[in-house]
């Protein structure tokens, strides 16, 4: 059985994160996001039609070969829709007579296919249970708006789900912390900006929310001057909370010049999401009790939240996937889909590799093409050479743009497109951040293997989180030196653990053995404003554009700056 999922609609403006995956007999053999295809961040109102096309065609299948499809967000159902029996909480809409809405150019190959409609924290579940080996679980789910709700507890029994609490909009924990990115001159989406921002000011102890885990209920400061109101949008409440913070916070105003005056602000808009965060996962464990805890929704993107349920919730395991945001919920609505036609939908086993590279495949004469294309020099080298070469310029102090097969599937680059520099000198993440026209307090990301968390004094990985760099690091001060560009302000960083056994991990062992620490500092291979590069051609491209990149590397080749 072929299943498709998908999230983004061309005719709703308001979509973001356009996704498709295909669902082969139960499983997930390919999945990617629209905006790598249409180089248009976010991929703000667009469908998920030209990805799909790709997908197919990656697969040799054809649009008619397609069983069924399942869309990540019930709330975009209309009134055509029939409701489908199926023991799935929240329900299940279902018609054949929308394929020409959600796929214009596609719709008479497809050949109106039965669309299923999700709910949309469901689906975000759905995706993070099968991408884990956990039998029985939790599911904490919280983003900016998931349709009825902003964020959504479920227990899972052997793939059974139960949703057992839902919280209003009005509190979402997403749309707030968007908004106070906003109010810091940050700009929207600008979440991780302001979790950077975050470590450098000085708690002063205000929580702009609080969560009653004993009632199940949030509460906002009394000292608060105005409160969200009614009619909600997602818009709206923003402008509200901005609102709020202009009238209640330091300082006054919204996007001042200088962007530490918001420190204090950002501290405490973190601690607030912390604490909110965890008094959820409280009630989750006291109404199930599970022993596993998995996190989803673009809220399971804040590091430092989930470093503080991995060591403080209770749980003896906190985990989430490569794909916590919209793109992933995709992913889950093509699993649902499966299931409720009656596909049996196996959980990721221990044994079974990271379901992270999900992207199509990339072959050498893709990649000989775009090097011949720009007529560009470029050095063939066997894999072990390669590695070797590719570690030493990073030694050296050299960038490193590398390119190497499938691509990540989410919004962190893991190891198939990444930009890499040495952890040791500063004055390269200097240059890095002029390569992503990234300010230069922002921190960066640090990615190690086992030997290398060995080797440093570093908290250990957390199983689950730590494979996605979902998790910050406490390093300890006698090793920053040795990863003074991997550990931010307040001593931490937030690692990615890479397996040995990977292409990835093969490059940090070969690194580990010139430098001593099989270690890179580890950002996605794109310009400001742009999406991760997808296909060779994108690769060639960043490199002209981006001199201070030393390096293309795109095995077996090597490109040097003339």
């Amino acid at each position: 059985m072929i299943v498709v999922g998908i999230i983004g609609r061309p005719d709703s403006p308001w979509c973001h994160d356009a996704t498709a995956c295909l669902v082969v007999d139960g499983r997930v053999v390919v999945a990617l996001e629209q905006e790598r295809l249409s180089r248009r961040r976010f991929a703000p109102g667009e469908g998920p039609e030209e990805t799909l096309r790709l997908l197919l065609a990656e697969q040799g299948l054809r649009p008619s070969d397609v069983d069924a499809i399942g869309y990540a967000w019930a709330d975009a159902t209309p009134e055509i829709a029939r409701r489908v029996d199926s023991a799935l909480p929240c329900g299940v809409l279902g018609t054949d007579r929308l394929t020409e809405t959600v796929f214009p150019t596609l719709a008479a190959e497809l050949r109106n296919k039965e669309i299923f409609f999700f709910d949309h924290h469901l689906c975000h579940a759905a995706q993070t249970y099968w991408f884990n080996p956990h039998r029985d679980a939790d599911v904490l789910v919280a983003d900016g708006t998931g349709g009825a709700g902003s964020t959504s507890l479920f227990r899972v029994r052997d793939g059974r789900f139960e949703l057992l609490d839902r919280y209003s909009p009005l509190w979402s924990i997403g749309i707030f912390y968007e908004a106070a990115a906003f109010y810091a001159g940050l700009g929207w989406d600008a979440a991780g900006k302001l979790m950077g921002l975050s470590s450098y000011g000085r708690p002063s102890g205000r929580r702009f929310m609080t969560f009653d885990d004993g009632a199940g209920e949030f509460r906002l400061d009394p000292a608060l001057r105005g409160l969200p109101s009614g009619g909600f949008t997602e818009e709206r409440l923003a402008h509200e909370w901005t609102a709020i913070f202009e009238a209640s916070a330091f300082p006054y105003a919204a996007g001042a010049s200088n962007t530490f005056d918001y420190a204090t602000f950002a501290t405490d808009v973190q601690e607030t999401v912390e604490d909110v965060g965890m008094a959820l996962a409280r009630r989750l464990r006291r109404r199930s009790g599970h022993d596993a805890l998995l996190v989803a929704g673009g809220v399971a993107l804040n590091a430092h939240l989930n470093r503080r349920l991995a060591l403080e919730s209770g749980y003896r395991r906190v985990s989430s996937t490569t794909a916590p945001h919209d793109g992933g919920a995709a992913i889950g609505a093509g699993l649902l889909a499966a299931s409720v036609l009656g596909e049996p939908v196996r959980r990721r086993d221990p044994a079974d590799p990271l379901p992270i590279f999900l992207g199509p495949a990339v072959g050498t004469a893709a990649i000989e093409a775009a090097l011949d294309a720009e007529s560009v020099p470029r050095q063939a080298l066997e894999p072990e050479k390669l590695r070797a070469q590719v570690a030493e310029a990073l030694d050296r102090g050299e960038i490193v743009a590398w390119f190497d097969g499938p691509i990540e599937v989410g919004p962190r680059a893991l190891g198939a497109r990444s930009l890499l520099s040495s952890p040791r000198s500063r004055t390269t993440l200097d240059r890095l951040n002029v390569i992503k026209g990234r300010a230069a307090w922002r921190p960066a990301a640090l990615a190690l293997t086992g030997a290398g968390f060995d080797a440093i004094d570093i908290e250990p990985a957390v199983a689950g989180l730590t494979e996605y760099m979902l998790c910050v690091h406490r390093v300890g001060e006698r090793d920053w030196d040795r990863v003074a560009t991997g550990v931010h302000v307040d001593g931490t960083t937030r690692a990615q653990h890479v397996a040995d056994g990977s292409e990835f991990g093969a490059l940090l062992g070969a690194v580990g053995r010139v430098s001593g620490l099989p270690g890179l500092i580890n950002t996605s291979l794109n310009l400001r404003g742009r999406p991760m590069v997808l296909t060779p051609a994108h690769a060639v491209e960043l490199f002209a554009e981006a001199p201070e990149v030393d390096l293309l590397v795109m095995p077996p080749y090597l490109v040097r700056r003339p």
